[in-house]
């Protein structure tokens, strides 16, 4: 079993930095970027982890001459190759300075101004020294350079949604927020960044989140939600196969009649970014009841699951579901786990249909590389283990 594939950048091999994550060192940081600046946030609010309860907090600058500021935070939508993706998030500057969590000033005002606008900011601040080479993360979107700052100053007034402003204002459990605003059609891009900055939940509970925190937090807080609202649904009465590919990244997903059931099968092949020595398969699942503990499998796990529960809402129609990943080696550089959500979204726009599970899998099987018994017996041996449990 590889240990990158199962660490995804976490160190868990005790190194002090990734060795894989540091090829990407040889992004060359701005120049003459230092002193007083005014430039443009997407809007976007990145809130670290280290050292918390207190950490880095800062907003990401856009400093190419994008016409477009909002394209750099818009992950749905991003097409072509990892080199644009790269290309757009690497014209960001992450300004940091450190705060505590839970603490309230004109700083942190401003900052949750800005991440809370639905159009691009226009800030003011000072920068004092660019510290750190470009982020990337299996789970985070990349950034660029990032730098100390000091003196944040929006100079024009951020547009946040009535909506928006009034859950802010309203004493309502963060659960409860973030459904609302998702029911009337924010997206989940949006729900996470005005949760890291602690817009959302009960006044005397609120804090920062760390920005990596935010993004699994909010997939499996709307997804556990999502559950209960499908759980009295009628079942599909067809076997449906979607399939979709981007940056690498192949998605086979069945919808089988019967109970809601989730199962990912992830599958880095030889040479893909995570594991460059030999294929490495994943698999975890869970039923209608709330998963206990963290998916083994990443924040990939959760960022799958939620584009499938929103179609069931959307259709109003429960399943057994079966989502099948395969990384390929060009997948070389981590993007965050939006290439997931948004693969597993892009992929249920238009179903097959078959008469049989063998069928559907049998298709699916056609269009991922690996060879079949290398994952199948995955799927095997966790069906098996869920007749187990639930017999």
């Amino acid at each position: 079993m590889s240990l990158c594939a199962r660490c995804k950048g976490n160190l868990l091999c005790g190194r002090i930095k990734c060795p894989l994550l540091e090829k990407f060192r040889f992004l060359t940081p701005f120049s003459d970027v230092e002193g007083q600046i005014e430039k443009p946030t997407p809007p976007s609010v990145f809130v670290g982890r280290i050292g918390y309860p207190k950490v880095y907090v800062g907003p990401l600058l856009t400093m190419s001459p994008y016409p477009e500021p909002e394209l750099s935070d818009s992950p749905w939508l991003w097409e072509g190759s990892i080199e644009s993706v790269i290309k757009i998030r690497s014209s960001l500057l992450r300004g940091m300075k450190r705060v505590d969590v839970q603490g309230e000033d004109r700083y942190l005002l401003d900052l949750r101004e800005a991440a809370a606008s639905t159009d691009y900011v226009s800030l003011e601040t000072e920068v004092m020294k660019v510290i750190k080479r470009p982020v990337f993360d299996d789970v985070m979107q990349p950034m660029g350079v990032s730098a100390r700052i000091e003196n944040l100053r929006i100079t024009e007034n951020p547009k946040i949604p009535q909506r928006v402003e009034k859950v802010h204002y309203d004493d309502l459990k963060a659960v409860n927020a973030l459904k609302h605003l998702f029911d009337r059609g924010f997206n989940t891009y949006y729900l996470q960044r005005i949760f890291s900055v602690g817009m959302l939940g009960e006044m005397n509970k609120r804090r920062l989140v760390p920005t990596r925190w935010s993004i699994t937090a909010v997939h499996d807080i709307l997804g556990e939600e999502l559950k209960k609202e499908i759980s009295d649904f009628n079942s599909v009465n067809e076997y449906l196969l979607f399939s979709f590919e981007h940056f690498g990244n192949h998605f086979e997903v069945i919808f089988s009649p019967g109970n809601f059931s989730f199962e990912l099968i992830e599958i880095w092949t030889k040479k893909s970014f995570w594991n460059p020595e030999s294929t490495w398969v994943g698999y975890d699942r869970e039923d209608v009841t709330k998963k206990k503990g963290y998916s083994t499998l990443g924040g990939g796990y959760y960022a799958a699951r939620l584009p499938v529960l929103e179609y069931m809402a959307e259709i109003r129609r429960k399943s057994a579901v079966t989502v099948i990943r395969e990384i390929n080696p060009e997948y070389y550089a981590p993007l965050g786990v939006w290439v997931v959500e948004e693969g597993v979204r892009k992929a249920l726009a238009e179903p097959q249909v078959f008469d049989s599970f063998d069928a559907a899998l049998f298709h699916a099987s056609l269009s991922i590389k690996t060879r079949r018994e290398k994952w199948i017996n995955k799927l095997k041996s966790g069906y098996q283990a869920s007749l187990v449990e639930f017999t």
